[in-house]
């Protein structure tokens, strides 16, 4: 009986030191409200955060715990001010919740692991073409016709190696005694290829050579020449991959270029169903009439695009950054962005995304995160100005220290002032980020205090 109480009190001492967390554990509390640990973490986990490191140290996850409570605070000031009923703000909230669909369930798609490609189990003899003249204390670079010369000799270097192997001599022999690329030390064996894998030149070269044989010609990609040998050729699947590849680096290189790829070709897919209309490369950006694209029942106009592009540009005057003019070539690239992300948004739901639990709760997290940064930014630090006045004193405070260079003139070192106008803008933007930081991190310790916030360090985990 004795010993069975000795058992039961040594269970009880070992539990109370490692201490049973749980979800509900309260870790802080604010006027009004608590973070309790599965909120706590279920936030972590929305940001991507690496709990493991944030959990091993209690100032961590004191620095993560006022970052979230700062953002509810945040999202209830806001709320308060109606800054969530705003037309501007609900605009952005709708291009940014269209976003977050698109990143979701392409993260899911490239982590689904499903694919099926071709692979091709590669060594290479690679001769490196410099482009600068040995001997050159500068670097001086080859002209056009000295790198051609240069090239064409790397390529009768390599045919007389290629001859070398059709008399019998091994290939890895021979990578190890020319081959400038890393892996000569391997033989020339680089592992398994895939498309797109080097780039696609050097791709479409390997998967032009019959397995077991090498390239009868050299292959000049860029500035460098190789002889290709292709010892197998595979179908990789999420079912083979790890039978075939046992190099557990490049397994596990492959399988995530792999998923990507297969996520990619979904993508591709999915632009070029049948309700699916883009114009964005043809359309003309001068008829507001015009659409730019159509998915479903929705349109997009230039007059859309239009009212988008203005709305950034609002938004970077608003942030103290300075102007910029947006190209033609910019308003397209933006315009298949947006379709892109339209496109993913409705498979998403497609898939039932959005009714996912998990889903859900990191979308709350992130619709909040928008509010309280768009409210930070654009209530509780609007106003901050930079003066004329401000940049010249700086500027000339620390003229010394920061914005005077020694150099060699005539084989003296002199000093040489930068002029004020190449620094001023430089200075105007450094300004600008001490002053906002400072009015936050005012309106933080205000926010903090006013709230009553608390950490029960007892319930934090690690040291």
């Amino acid at each position: 009986m004795k010993q069975i109480t000795i058992i039961v009190l040594a269970l009880a001492t070992a539990m109370a030191a490692t201490g049973c967390k749980r979800a509900s554990d309260v870790l802080a509390t604010y006027k009004g409200g608590r973070v309790a640990r599965g909120e706590f973490h279920e936030w972590m986990d929305a940001r991507r955060m690496a709990q493991e490191a944030i959990l091993k140290k209690k100032s961590q996850q004191k620095t993560h715990l006022e970052r979230l409570v700062i953002e509810k605070l945040s999202v209830q000031e806001a709320k308060k001010a109606g800054f969530d009923k705003r037309e501007d703000y609900n605009y952005m909230q709708n291009l940014a919740v269209r976003n977050f669909y698109a990143q979701y369930i392409g993260r899911q798609l490239s982590t689904a692991g499903t694919f099926k490609e071709k692979a091709a189990k590669t060594r290479i003899i690679k001769l490196a073409v410099k482009n600068y003249k040995s001997g050159s204390k500068k670097g001086e670079k080859l002209t056009e016709g000295e790198m051609e010369s240069a090239v064409n000799e790397k390529m009768d270097k390599a045919r007389s190696i290629i001859k070398e192997l059709a008399k019998g001599e091994l290939f890895e022999d021979l990578a190890k005694k020319y081959s400038d690329d890393f892996s000569k030390r391997k033989g020339g064996d680089i592992g398994y290829v895939i498309e797109g894998m080097r780039g696609e030149e050097f791709s479409k070269a390997v998967f032009a050579v019959t397995k077991g044989e090498f390239t009868k010609e050299p292959v000049r990609i860029g500035n460098a020449v190789y002889i290709i040998q292709v010892d197998d050729s595979v179908e990789l699947t999420q079912d083979n991959i790890e039978d075939v590849i046992e190099d557990k680096v490049q397994q596990t290189g492959l399988k995530r270029r792999l998923t990507y790829n297969a996520a990619q070709r979904l993508q591709e897919r999915l632009m070029k169903t049948k309700d699916v209309e883009n114009n964005a490369d043809t359309v003309v950006l001068a008829n507001p009439a015009a659409v730019v694209y159509k998915v479903g029942t929705k349109t997009f106009t230039v007059a859309d695009l239009n009212k988008l592009v203005g709305f950034i540009l609002s938004k970077r005057k608003q942030a103290g950054r300075p102007d910029m003019k947006i190209e033609d070539k910019m308003k397209r690239e933006l315009a298949k962005r947006i379709l892109r992300e339209e496109v993913m948004m409705r498979e998403a739901i497609k898939r039932g995304v959005d009714k996912d639990e998990k889903f859900k709760k990191e979308l709350a997290f992130y619709v909040d995160h928008n509010l309280a940064t768009t409210y930070e930014s654009e209530a509780v630090l609007a106003g901050i100005t930079v003066t004329p006045h401000d940049v010249r004193e700086y500027y000339t405070k620390n003229l010394d220290r920061m914005y005077t260079r020694s150099i060699n003139e005539g084989g003296k070192t002199v000093k040489k002032v930068i002029p004020f106008e190449e620094v001023r803008q430089s200075i105007e933007h450094r300004q600008y980020d001490v002053k906002k930081s400072e009015k936050r991190k005012a309106w933080v310790d205000q926010l903090l205090r006013e709230n009553n916030f608390k950490i029960d360090d007892s319930e934090l985990e690690g040291k």
